[in-house]
């Protein structure tokens, strides 16, 4: 294991300015892109300050990490057809810990079908790579998470008023290294649904996904019920209602229910959904509001899932019309828990309030500085943290 001792030393390795220099000096030999253009290509870099990489409750180790981004983007329609292709090179480099240093090749492709214009559908493929999270973990170790998700969706509509919707998916998660809490899965799943769409714009959507999923590096372990496999169903309804130009309002709410295929100690059940509102306040100033529960698996000796309750509030305002500032707050409850020995009633609340300003000179050059001061307080006190993160981002596209 890499050593841990850190320098606190809050200079950036390459100067921000080097950065911008360059891409303005590219500005007069380079075709500036439209959103709206088939090609487009991409770049940013990301200099980021963590006060507490590791999220410890003490002996902090301070990181400086440098966050370069290549990309191309391709949207394509030909008649009824159109194909979207979004790639990016991500390379992430630590100034000290550099045994984390890891690059990534990302990308999310999908074909909006239509054989006439009343049955249509979404044939789609997303794969992303990104380091684990140190927030739940009292080690330093190195695990690059590869998530792939694939879809096929085809919706029905002969009147623009009631759809049928059927589709299959495919997803699969892969770690670098051992990681039981969520291992490797490989998952498929049905599914289907029906939504109704007012002649307001609004839409509400019933759905059911009934899915299969098996951890095929991670054998039967009957002392502490360790499974290989698991079904799951989720139904939910979704809703959305928009006043253009004034109001959002974005819901679901659905119940969701796993149950393993060898230790029915591990099932668990639970409501899920999200609400988000957006408000135009005035026509500079706008506000968030949202209310989210997640239920996810998260498997130890000690625990068998993870229940987070979040709200968020978010206000921005236009500064002018090249730039935006605004100001962030977050609170969670997270509750882990399981049935018998798995019931370890840990709970977690952290909130975290984040300032930020962009400004983008013009609709091809955007530079954005934000700042986030988080902490978390848990009944299990190992877990505390407090935690400081401060990003400049510089993005470029062609």
């Amino acid at each position: 294991m890499p050593p841990c001792k850190q320098s606190h030393k809050l200079a950036l390795q390459r100067p921000v300015q080097y950065w911008v220099t360059l891409m303005f000096a590219s500005l007069p030999i380079m075709g500036m892109a439209d959103e709206l253009d088939t090609l487009q290509f991409k770049a940013s870099v990301n200099k980021t300050y963590d006060s507490n990489l590791f999220r410890r409750s003490n002996n902090e180790v301070a990181e400086q990490i440098t966050t370069s981004i290549l990309g191309v983007k391709l949207d394509k329609t030909y008649s009824l057809q159109r194909f979207v292709l979004d790639i990016s090179y991500v390379d992430n480099k630590y100034n000290e810990n550099d045994y984390l240093n890891f690059a990534a090749t990302n990308y999310n492709g999908s074909w909006l079908w239509s054989l006439t214009p009343n049955l249509t559908g979404t044939l789609s493929s997303q794969r992303t790579q990104s380091l684990n999270s140190f927030g739940d973990f009292l080690n330093t170790t190195r695990n690059i998470r590869t998530l792939t998700d694939n879809q096929f969706r085809a919706q029905y509509s002969p009147h623009k008023v009631w759809s049928l919707i059927i589709g299959v998916s495919q997803t699969s998660l892969a770690n670098s290294e051992t990681f039981t809490a969520i291992s490797d899965f490989d998952a498929t799943g049905l599914d289907y649904g029906i939504s109704y769409s007012f002649p307001s714009g609004a839409m509400i959507t019933f759905l059911g996904h009934s899915r299969t999923g098996e951890y095929k590096k991670r054998p039967l372990d009957p002392i502490i019920a360790f499974d290989n496999g698991y079904t799951e169903n989720e139904y939910e309804m979704d809703l959305f209602l928009q006043d253009p130009g004034k109001s959002k309002l974005i819901g679901k709410l659905g119940y969701l229910e796993r149950e393993y295929d060898n230790f029915s100690i591990r099932n668990y059940q639970s409501y899920v959904g999200y609400l988000n509102y957006d408000l135009m306040i005035t026509g500079k100033l706008k506000s968030s509001l949202g209310l989210s529960r997640l239920l996810a698996p998260f498997e130890t000796e000690s625990t068998a899932y993870s229940i987070s309750d979040t709200v968020t509030a978010q206000i921005s305002y236009d500064v002018t019309s090249k730039i935006q500032a605004g100001m962030i707050l977050r609170y969670t409850e997270r509750e882990f828990g399981g049935r018998g020995q798995f019931d370890s009633n840990r709970l977690d609340k952290e909130d975290a309030v984040a300032g930020f300003i962009g400004w983008s000179p013009t609709k091809n050059i955007g530079f954005s500085l934000r700042s986030t001061k988080s902490s978390r307080n848990s009944n299990v006190s190992r877990f505390n943290f407090d935690d400081t993160l401060t990003s400049l981002n510089v993005e470029l596209k062609i």
